[in-house]
């Protein structure tokens, strides 16, 4: 498995100039960030990088200003059997084949939805509720995302049965070990 390396690019109110242009040194920066983030990732078809690289884009010139953090990015089957999720080790697989069933822009919201996910360190604390799926909804909306589309298309938040078994199994498997010994 790929070590897990964040991507940061950290912005300030200096870098627009007058009239929303960007300095040139700031994409140069940027665009070494990226091309060194996916440098890290396990990605085979170009759909899933071309869109993961689109949905970056994005959020960077979102105006978001916080640090970015995401985690290593992981093509193939997901655990709960859909489209993309962000595993306990700061991990977002994503299966490309059932994420290209969705117009580009829905797909962008799911992934954008899942790397905020990772952003918000959810993966550290696995809760099962609702509160991290509308926090994670709220953030990719203010990245520019239109989540109300992909809420009508994808459905509202839910917590996938099977998700919560491998949450529980996840726990029990952290925490139960000193009961066995």
């Amino acid at each position: 498995m790929t070590e897990n390396k964040p991507i940061t690019k950290k912005l300030d109110g200096d870098d627009k100039l007058p009239g929303e242009e960007k300095h040139p040194e700031a994409m140069l920066c940027l665009n070494v960030d990226i091309e060194r983030y996916f440098d890290y990732i396990e990605l085979e078809s170009d759909y899933l990088k071309i869109l993961l690289f689109k949905t970056i884009l994005k959020i960077v010139h979102s105006g978001f200003r916080q640090d970015l953090s995401f985690g290593s990015v992981v093509e193939g089957n997901t655990f709960s059997g859909g489209a993309a999720e962000v595993t306990n080790n700061h991990c977002i697989r994503i299966n490309s084949n059932r994420l290209n069933k969705y117009q580009e822009n829905v797909a962008m919201a799911l992934v954008a939805h899942e790397l905020a996910h990772d952003h918000l360190k959810h993966f550290k604390n696995r809760k099962i509720n609702l509160e991290n799926e509308h926090k994670a909804d709220n953030l990719a909306k203010e990245w520019g995302f239109d989540m109300d589309l992909f809420r009508k298309i994808c459905g509202p938040p839910g917590i996938n049965s099977r998700l919560m078994q491998i949450v529980i199994i996840n726990q029990t498997f952290v925490h139960g070990m000193s009961r066995l010994i």
